[in-house]
């Protein structure tokens, strides 16, 4: 198991952060609902920064599924589709990773389902494809990596086929998007073990390993794949381990920008202070109150982490406060996910509701 990323190793005890495995921050300030999957159980830390710095982000409210701690159980297509994107982040650890099938080249079978009927991902993961691949590699097929990540070939590591020198940057495609920075610099002199892949003709590349120098300069390490149906953008090397706290945050919100923006993201959450949902954790009831600005109709849903509906209701709301009690008695303990839609099935407010 490979656990080194120029710099170190990173270990100790995994913070609250991680401890759960959904934690409800709140509807991002854009208004788009984000689910950020940590499929990382090796560099926490890099986790916890990552986290943190999407925090600080526009897009700072988010809610966290940690498939480490939650005996590796990942989410449900159903569940995936409640959110405008999602957020995979693998780290930079090629062993164990959910993202992939277990016994195959294909994708996690819910993460397929989801992605066939075009919901947004953004891939984070340096040496993901290290599990299942060695360099040289021509994807087929039926492999997740040219299905849905859009590319033809797994072609280069740093460190591992520059004489293990390390990647010195990033830099930023001449046909990407202006909205990414131009180039991108490490907490440490050079990057280990980022992926430099060649993608599909219909697959735009941002950013490419530099500078000119550099052994393997040109190698292409992030994608965007939006054909077919399809909305993937892939980051083959690890934000968390970009050089300034600034700088991360700017390449987050850039990035997550520039993919809502190629993607149908509604726009019409409530705002953070509109909602509240108490008592949480609940036992037998619990109540919601819910500020508009004009009377409307919306439907209130309760699901398990599964997508099951265990609850549905019609609620007609007035102008100004409202406040309604529902009861949870027959259900099981756990957490439950908690939706307000409007009447044209728009998702307005998602929420994490704790039954003890």
């Amino acid at each position: 198991m490979r656990k080194l990323f120029s710099g170190g190793i990173y270990t100790g005890k995994r913070s609250l952060l991680l401890l759960l495995f959904i934690v409800f921050l709140g509807t991002t300030s854009f208004g788009q609902q984000i689910l950020f999957v940590n499929d990382n159980d090796n560099i926490t830390y890099n986790t916890d920064t990552i986290a943190s710095d999407l925090s600080h982000t526009a897009y700072s409210g988010f809610h966290h599924w940690s498939i480490p701690d939650s005996g590796g159980a990942t989410p449900s297509a159903l569940f995936m589709n409640t959110f405008d994107l999602v957020i995979w982040y693998c780290s930079t650890d090629g062993v164990g990773l959910k993202i992939w099938d277990p016994s195959s080249t294909s994708g996690n079978s819910e993460l397929e389902a989801y992605l066939a009927g075009g919901g947004p991902l953004w891939i984070i993961a340096q040496d993901m494809l290290y599990q299942k691949y060695s360099t040289g590699a021509v994807f087929a097929t039926g492999d997740f990596a040219k299905d849905y990540m859009g590319l033809t070939s797994y072609d280069v590591q740093s460190y591992t086929d520059d004489a293990s020198t390390g990647c010195p940057q990033m830099e930023r495609s001449t046909t990407a998007s202006t909205l990414f920075p131009a180039t991108l610099k490490w907490r440490f002199a050079t990057l280990w073990y980022a992926d430099g892949c060649t993608p599909l003709a219909t697959t735009k590349d941002i950013y490419k390993m530099g500078p000119t120098t550099y052994a393997l300069s040109g190698r292409k390490s992030m994608f965007h794949n939006k054909s077919g149906g399809v909305n993937v953008m892939s980051t083959l090397f690890d934000p968390a381990l970009i050089d300034t706290f600034v700088n991360r945050v700017e390449f987050m919100e850039k990035s997550i920008t520039y993919l809502l923006g190629t993607s149908s993201a509604p726009t019409t959450a409530l705002s953070k202070s509109a909602v509240q949902l108490f008592p949480n954790p609940a036992n037998h009831n619990f109540s919601m109150a819910i500020d508009v600005a004009t009377n409307q109709n919306v439907v209130l849903q309760l699901t398990d982490l599964t997508g099951r509906s265990m609850l549905q209701d019609e609620v007609a709301l007035k102008a100004g406060k409202n406040v309604f009690t529902k009861s949870l008695v027959g259900l099981a303990p756990g957490v439950y996910i908690v939706t307000v839609k409007d009447d044209e099935g728009q998702y307005r407010y998602t929420g994490t509701l704790l039954k003890n």
